[in-house]
């Protein structure tokens, strides 16, 4: 079951779509209403099908070619438009994400590229080992952004409102590690067009944007003060009070604004030893960006 501990949480688990039974266009339809309410929508008992889960997305946009097919690194996946996200034993060189144990800290799909992808849909496909402890089973994590900032805002004051206003009004330019696609100069907190309020804004945030923030330093006017409002940013996006937290079941299918929601990762256990055999982790995971 879903951890509840939170109001994002609830609204999620309490507004779901129940995918049994029904045609991919009833499914759609019933996801977009909840979509355009709450700009998270979480579907159960969806078919462990590519071609259904992207006929589903395609009602929502158009789903890109997966990056992980742009970059020269070994790749499984599915279907050109699927990432599969699946532990994978390192062997030698490079590796991507999709591939790693460990957590992902809360972050934005394709946060370098421009235009910005308006939606991202996770459909979990294997939930892989239940037996490890609490947060380190692979639970999903997502943000609000503007929870966080309303939170922050009412706990920081002043300090909130620097970072805010510095993270808003400063372009930035980074690329992704192992792709080329064209990029974004916007920065990193953006205006929306249907903003609801000051901090309902749109977020692009790489996962590991503090490491690669240090090789672009020369393009940031005022850098040290730029530094450091982004490690309020990380730090505070990364912290548990703020995010609801849940392992998804398989069928489960989770359909956010990529603009205004992060996504993320508890650790995993890769690959443990039993009788002197190494096993590995089976949980696998599609996931989906759409234009």
């Amino acid at each position: 079951m879903m951890h509840v501990d939170s109001q994002l949480g609830r609204v999620i688990q309490d507004e779901h779509i129940d995918a049994g039974g029904k045609p991919v266009e009833q499914v759609a339809a019933e996801a977009r209403v909840t979509m355009e309410k709450n700009r998270i929508c979480l579907v159960r008992g969806f078919p462990l099908d590519p071609d259904r889960y992207l006929a589903f997305l395609g009602r929502f946009g158009e789903p890109l070619t997966n990056y992980s097919s742009l970059s020269a690194l070994e790749k499984t996946d599915p279907h050109p438009q699927i990432n599969r996200v699946k532990y994978k034993k390192k062997v030698t060189g490079a590796q991507s994400v999709h591939y790693v144990a460990g957590g992902l800290r809360p972050h934005t799909a394709r946060s370098w590229r421009a235009p910005r992808p308006e939606c991202f849909a996770m459909l979990m496909v294997e939930p892989g080992w239940r037996d490890a402890p609490a947060g380190e089973r692979g639970e999903s994590v997502v943000l609000s952004w503007n929870d966080l900032f309303t939170r922050l805002a009412e706990r920081d004051g002043q300090v909130f409102q620097d970072h805010f206003a510095r993270l808003s009004g400063t372009p930035i330019t980074f690329q992704a590690n192992n792709v080329r696609e064209e990029l974004s100069s916007q920065p990193l907190l953006y205006p929306l067009d249907d903003a609801t309020g000051p901090y309902d804004v749109g977020v692009r945030l790489k996962q590991d944007l503090r490491d690669k923030i240090e090789g672009i330093r020369d393009q940031i006017p005022e850098f040290d003060a730029y530094r450091t409002s982004l490690h309020y940013l990380l730090d505070n996006s990364d912290d548990d009070r703020f995010f609801a937290c849940f392992p998804m079941e398989s069928g489960d299918l989770l359909l956010l604004d990529n603009h205004r929601f992060a996504h993320g990762r508890r650790k995993i256990v890769g690959e443990y030893v039993v009788d002197g055999e190494a096993r590995t982790n089976n949980r696998e995971l599609w996931s989906v960006t759409v234009q």
